[in-house]
This record gives C-alpha cells, structure tokens and sequence, in this order.
C-alpha cells in the first residue's frame, strides 16, 4: 500500500539528533531527546485506510494565508499483464505532474498510453516496464507534444519520474525510488525539491529533531532515519532576508516504511508552493 499526503500553500510570503544520520544507521532506541521518543500506547494511529476531504485548489488571486490541506490514500494494484514489456525482465514507473501553469498531461511510454489526465500535483500507481531505453511522451489533452525523452528503466528497481518546470519550458525528471529498511519501529525520511521558485529550502521535522537544509532545486536527499510516531513537518524558505514557514503539516511515521517529500510549485510565483509526502512500503 502507498499513502500519499498532499498540501499545498498560497501564501506569499537546535538541536538535530538525527541530521547527520545515514541510511545504513538506525537511531539508537537510548536517545533522551523528548522529541525522539516513542509515541505513548494511547496515542492511537490514524486510519491511514479511510475516506479524507479534498479541497479546491486555492485561487491564484488569494490573498488568504489559509493552508489547504488533504489526505490522498491510493492502494497500487498489480498490473497484468505487464503493459509496457516484450521481455520477462523488468522495472517500476510511476509519474508526477509537478509542473504549475498547464493543463493536465498525458503521458505515453513508446507511443502506448501509459496516464490520462495527470494534473498538477497528480501522481500515478507504478506500471510495469521493459528494462531498457524507453521513450516517455508528454502531450495535452489537444495532443500537443510538449517533450519526449528517454528514459533507463533498471531491473527490479522503481523510480517516479516528474514533470518539472525548467528554465526553458518542461522538463521530466528521473528519481530512484530506493527502499530504506528501518526496521518495524523505524521509518526513513528524505526531500525532493521541485519548485522552480523557490530553489532552497530547509525541511524540519519537530523543529529539528530532523533537518534538511538548503535543499537545492531538483536535489534528491538522501534518506534519513525516525522512529514510529507523529511529527510536524514544516517547510520554510532558505532566503536569509525570509525564513518564513511556508506550510506545515502533520504526519504519522511507520516502521518499515519510507517517505519522501516532493516541493513544487502550484503557481509560478515565489512561495506558491505544495507538499506531497508519499509512503512507500515494500511488500
């Protein structure tokens, strides 16, 4: 099963236990920091398996400091047979519309279509995929092709690869969806900054019990280590004239799981950004 948290923003405007451990080191159960302790037994987990609201994209033209908030929960089915293969060898793909300021994509592997209607912020259940050199198509709904590119599908590897907004129009872009193992009371955490606008940002989680800073434009972190239990992530600019908190959102790590936050944009100003936090967990 894969949880996707979704957030996003219209706004315009220490100590760090964990910030240096690596995937490979799991946080010692001894820590006395309060923050890292265990969530108490009468905390109860939140029913990742329900039904939650989902809100309207805020207006470009608000001036509202209003944080819009859902919960997506999606459950990847297996798909068969594999759509996308002529060998018996292959390798994950799914696909992330991060791109603000067009309308929703269609996406095509080899000239078959693979996504219909992937809007801003949208992303795909994983498609099975021949392990070779694909050609991914990015078209509108009129059939205008806005890019094609090839990727390197991997065997036995999954990978998301994202619509970005570039410099010079659209651009996709390729991110390893590589398993972190915590172990049943361990989760792992890590950041990909999308957002064309804003090209640092600092995460923190708790305050600081984790930290990312100066998460660079299309930088992928790598995975960082927390135990089970609820965390307040929040975003906030790496402008040194303005290190305001841009949104902020609560989450519940699991054991055996990991998590990615993905920073893009929803408009193509300064700090119109979204959150997506996507679980992952390997069956």
């Amino acid at each position: 099963m894969g949880t996707i948290y979704y957030m996003q923003n219209d706004t315009n405007k220490n100590q760090n236990p964990d910030s240096n451990q690596e995937a490979g080191t799991p946080p010692s159960d001894t820590q006395n920091d309060p923050d890292n302790q265990e969530v108490p037994a009468n905390i109860p987990t939140p029913d990742l398996n329900g039904d939650w609201p989902l809100k309207q994209n805020p207006s470009e033209k608000s001036d509202t400091d209003e944080h819009w908030t859902s919960v997506i929960t999606v459950f990847p089915k297996p798909i068969i047979p594999c759509y996308f293969c002529d060998t018996s060898e292959y390798g994950l793909v799914r696909f992330l519309n991060a791109a603000a300021g067009y309308d929703p994509f269609q996406i095509y592997i080899n000239k078959q279509l693979a996504v219909n209607g992937l809007d801003n912020g949208d992303m795909s259940q994983y498609g099975r995929v021949s392990t070779k050199m694909q050609t991914v198509t990015v078209e509108g709904q009129n059939g205008y092709v806005y890019l094609e590119k090839q990727i390197e599908v991997s065997l036995g590897q999954a990978m998301t690869v994202a619509v970005i907004n570039s410099d010079t129009g659209l651009e996709i872009m390729e991110i390893m969806d590589e398993y972190c193992n915590g172990g049943i009371n361990t989760g792992c955490f890590r950041v990909c900054n999308l957002s064309i606008t804003n090209r640092k940002v600092n995460v923190f989680l708790n305050g600081g019990v984790l930290t990312f800073k100066e998460v660079d434009y299309k930088e992928v972190t790598g995975f960082k280590y927390l135990k089970t239990g609820f965390y307040l992530v929040s975003v906030i600019s790496s402008n040194v004239q303005s290190e305001n908190i841009l949104l902020s959102s609560n989450i519940y790590i699991r054991g055996n799981a990991s998590y990615t936050l993905y920073v893009f944009n929803w408009s193509n100003t300064m700090n119109a950004i979204r959150i997506l936090i996507v679980e992952d967990r390997r069956n």
